[in-house]
């Protein structure tokens, strides 16, 4: 039993060559490279031919070429993949910290219309806002380390600040005179 070889025309060489140096793209688009074995049994050619071809013309060299081009271009896309997936994501953060704010900018005025801010409901809503605020912040790519560090020296005052507030409503619904904190 012979095999009978195909001649190495012009057109099968480039062929061979793309296939050993380029691979294929299967169906799920994973990349499948060839062994010069494997081209010279499908494609019917004498090994020590393509062999001497592959050698002679550099092929190894220009698959790892390719092979480089190639992970690089795939892994720019994946990063132009993930950074329309993190925009995406950011923005949904955004509206979402958004529509929280708008809730407790709500409550406050209902607070205030029904005269029931008491300072444990202050406190809360400062906490909330807070934590919306830096989830926003991340959401922007800001740094949140300037608002702690803001927050701790402003500490004082601004404590200091709502606990006058809340020593002027106090007094103000002891005298019965609340109306003019709305």
């Amino acid at each position: 039993m012979s095999k009978k070889q195909s001649k190495l025309t012009a057109s099968l060489k480039e062929k061979v060559r793309n296939l050993y140096v380029q691979g294929i793209d299967d169906d799920n688009g994973d990349r499948i490279l060839f062994s010069l074995d494997e081209l010279a049994k499908n494609h019917k050619i004498a090994k020590s031919t393509l062999y001497r071809h592959a050698k002679n013309e550099n092929w190894k060299i220009e698959q790892e070429r390719f092979q480089q081009g190639y992970l690089s271009e795939l892994d720019a896309r994946r990063k132009t993949e993930l950074v329309k997936e993190s925009k995406r994501f950011d923005t949904t953060t955004l509206n979402i910290s958004k529509a929280l704010l708008g809730q407790i900018g709500t409550m406050i005025k209902r607070s205030q219309q029904e005269d029931k801010f008491t300072p444990n409901m202050v406190n809360q809503l400062c906490e909330a806002t807070y934590k919306v605020q830096r989830v926003a912040k991340l959401a922007l790519g800001e740094a949140t380390e300037n608002m702690n560090l803001n927050a701790n020296v402003k500490d004082t005052t601004a404590f200091n600040e709502a606990m006058e507030l809340l020593d002027e409503i106090g007094r103000a619904k002891r005298t019965g005179d609340v109306d003019p904190l709305h």
